[in-house]
């Protein structure tokens, strides 16, 4: 099924979309194949419950500054910001033994799934498909929301899903446009973070990018008016102020072990 009109992508949004982090099976969306599919109202999240770190866009860094550490990732020349959600790999603390979300914030990525746009991204102006993945534990044709009505028109929830769809590629350019700026700034530098649990466990965070106050301090005038003018200054302040975000992890961690073992 393809989308109405044209969606423009960003780089790290193509990259993503060729091995995209949670889908197994995914099928392009059909009012005939899946004419009677319907999808649970309450969402259950283990199909994230192994992921260390998810891809965040720039008008999340508020909410997800409150509660997760905001980092960013380097890879093939592109830099893309990722919210932390466990200490060591494959661990997601925010997900509870019942596939519940533990945080007031669910940051938009785990949001879109099982709903994806694809489409060929070598050609100058492709043509995105809304797909879906076949393997998500949700689908059913017994209850829940229709993706289809009886008509073979989409459904309101359905109809939800790919405005959401298109936003979320909108929002991907605009951070896109973001992390170009610090990349040009020469602001980032690799991390390195030594943390402790409280059972006395250590814990090394590396692998991720993150802003250098002294370099940030060290721009001039103009650089720093030309960031507080496209708001790029907001978004550097909740990501320096997130990283104390990984006490928190430490602490669900902590949480955590001393659950499993009680």
């Amino acid at each position: 099924m393809f989308i109405p009109k044209r969606v423009s992508m960003s780089e790290n949004q193509k990259s993503e979309m060729q091995h995209p982090q949670f889908y197994k099976q995914v099928v392009a969306l059909s009012e005939k194949a899946h004419a009677d599919w319907r999808i649970n109202g309450e969402i259950h999240y283990d199909f994230a419950n192994k992921t260390n770190a998810v891809l965040i866009t720039a008008v999340e860094f508020i909410l997800v500054s409150r509660e997760y550490p905001i980092v960013f990732l380097q890879k093939d020349g592109q830099v893309s910001p990722v919210a932390i959600l466990g200490l060591k790999p494959e661990q997601n603390l925010y997900i509870n033994s019942d596939g519940k979300w533990e945080a007031d914030y669910i940051p938009a990525y785990v949001r879109r799934f099982p709903f994806i746009l694809a489409g060929d991204v070598s050609q100058k102006n492709p043509q995105y498909t809304v797909c879906i993945d076949e393997n998500f534990q949700g689908f059913n044709r017994k209850t829940g929301e229709r993706l289809f009505e009886k008509d073979g028109k989409h459904s309101a929830y359905l109809e939800t899903a790919i405005q959401f769809l298109k936003d979320y590629q909108t929002q991907g350019l605009a951070t896109e446009r973001f992390c170009k700026i610090l990349s040009k700034l020469d602001i980032l530098e690799p991390m390195q973070a030594n943390i402790a649990s409280k059972q006395g466990e250590e814990f090394s965070v590396a692998g991720f990018m993150v802003i250098n106050r002294d370099k940030l301090k060290a721009l001039k005038a103009v650089q720093i008016v030309n960031l507080v003018k496209t708001d790029a200054m907001d978004l550097i302040y909740h990501h320096l102020s997130s990283l104390s975000n990984l006490k928190k992890l430490t602490d669900q961690y902590a949480a955590k072990s001393i659950a499993k073992a009680s």
